[in-house]
């Protein structure tokens, strides 16, 4: 099971829910001695603890899903704009330059593929066929005969370019493995299971806070999936997700629309 998976999010809204309605069953049966006021006052002091630590780390945690969500789109451009430049390179190099242009075109439908397929099975942002096809760009603009100084500086330009693409991708491929700080999202839970399990020991049973409770921890899974999914861009559009997260994958068809033209 993924972490960006939607039954994720469900199972923490399970558990944290589940935390209330334990401490709910618990007010029941424990002695009155229990739910003085002064009783009351220090577990209200204690959660307050707990409860600032909570939002603390979910406040990082987004902040770093969203920062690391941000370099990705900003990859995706840069890549979609450096195939782009490639092309205007190799148009301005001439005739002889047609096949390398047909690869690059290629490459791109590829790159899309690759990263925006709604087929999960087939998502690879690491794929060597593609890799391939790069490497096949690169060689050819090195066999090119330049005729004078103008098509040696193109070549040039084209060599640097092909460069900028193959780094583009594997800054890609080096964030997907990025590693994710899954045991923060376990203490949290944690502290959020504890935190509610002292809601349900003071709240009436009655509906009202039983609602309000579920409602709460409602709030708070879905912050959770929420950096959940911005941790997995390329995962978005899963049927469950609503609305789906995920990088626009508008700069690569607009530049497969430029390379069509």
């Amino acid at each position: 099971m993924v972490l960006h998976s939607p039954l994720v999010a469900l199972i923490m809204m399970v558990l944290i829910f589940g935390g209330a309605m334990l401490g709910m069953a618990l007010s029941g049966k424990l002695p009155q001695h229990h739910f003085s006021p002064e009783t009351r006052s220090v577990v209200t002091a204690s959660m307050a603890v707990v409860g600032t630590m909570s939002a603390l780390v979910i406040g990082l945690l987004i902040s770093t899903a969203n920062t690391s969500f941000s370099a990705r789109n900003a990859n995706v451009a840069e890549l979609s704009s450096d195939i782009i430049k490639m092309q205007d390179v190799l148009n301005r190099y001439g005739p002889a330059a047609d096949p390398i242009r047909q690869d690059l075109k290629d490459y791109a439908a590829r790159t899309y593929q690759d990263l925006f397929t709604e087929n999960r099975s087939s998502r690879a942002v690491e794929n060597p066929a593609t890799t391939a096809v790069l490497n096949k760009v690169q060689d050819s603009i090195l066999a090119l005969k330049p005729a004078d100084a103008r098509q040696t500086w193109l070549v040039g330009q084209a060599l640097q370019v092909s460069s900028d693409i193959s780094a583009a991708r594997w800054q890609l491929v080096q964030e997907e493995w990025s590693a994710f700080p899954a045991p923060f999202l376990g203490a949290v839970l944690l502290w959020l299971v504890v935190l509610f399990l002292s809601y349900g020991l003071f709240a009436p049973r009655n509906l009202t806070a039983v609602i309000a409770l579920l409602l709460c921890a409602f709030a708070v899974s879905a912050a959770l999936k929420l950096m959940l999914d911005m941790e997995a861009p390329f995962e978005g559009g899963i049927k469950f997700s609503s609305p789906p997260i995920r990088l626009s994958s508008e700069p690569l068809r607009h530049t497969l629309d430029v390379l069509g033209k």
